[in-house]
């Protein structure tokens, strides 16, 4: 894993009919390989999500974007996806990684240090911490601080920096301070200049 940039999506900022033309344009904006895209579309039914998965794996597959499903470790073997992110009340890793084996890459969300080096030592491949910034509704910001936790990590298990990073100022502070990669949402949706933004976040994490 080499993203530097995990998108999420969200289909209250860009409709399910959208999403797969809205992520190639940010695609084409990038160096192959520099973004992930995590499908985060929490009250969306199985089969709905299957559909969207695989309209999403159509376009990502080719530009090379590794794809993550949000919490259905089901749809994400259904789909064929390269990753599972499980929340911090989700599945085990230990039984999430017996039920993936190889298959899928796992992923998961903490909101301390202290559950980051949990979850890295139960298995975890990449380990989102946040919010460093304040989010509504996400409780207290973490500070960039919290990301220097990465080099307490096993190697192999990427840090991402989550929670109002939407700028390449604050993209290129997280890695400063740790962090691997960083996760946005909001950054990606909320203008027509997206892709652009996105490719400047990508270059502040070199």
């Amino acid at each position: 894993m080499t993203f530097k940039v995990i998108v999420l999506t969200d289909r209250r900022l860009v409709s399910i009919e959208a999403l797969p033309a809205r992520i190639a344009e940010i695609l084409a904006a990038v160096p192959r390989g520099s973004v992930a895209i995590q499908i985060r579309e929490k009250d969306l039914d199985g089969g709905p999500l299957l559909l969207l998965t695989r309209a999403i794996l159509a376009v990502t597959r080719p530009l090379g974007a590794p794809t993550w499903v949000n919490n259905r470790l089901d749809v994400a073997l259904a789909a064929n996806a390269d990753g599972v992110h499980l929340p911090e009340h989700g599945l085990p890793l230990d039984l999430a990684r017996t039920l993936a084996a190889s298959r899928l890459a796992i992923g998961c969300s903490r909101h301390s240090p202290a559950a980051c080096l949990a979850a890295a030592a139960a298995g975890a491949d990449l380990v989102q911490l946040g919010p460093i910034h304040a989010v509504p509704d996400k409780g207290p910001a973490l500070g960039p601080a919290a990301l220097a936790i990465a080099r307490d990590l096993p190697a192999g298990t990427r840090l991402v920096a989550v929670g109002g990073i939407d700028s390449p100022a604050r993209a290129a502070e997280a890695a400063s301070a740790g962090a691997h990669a960083v996760a946005v949402i909001r950054a990606a949706w909320q203008s027509e200049g997206a892709p652009a933004l996105i490719a400047s976040i990508v270059q502040s994490m070199k």
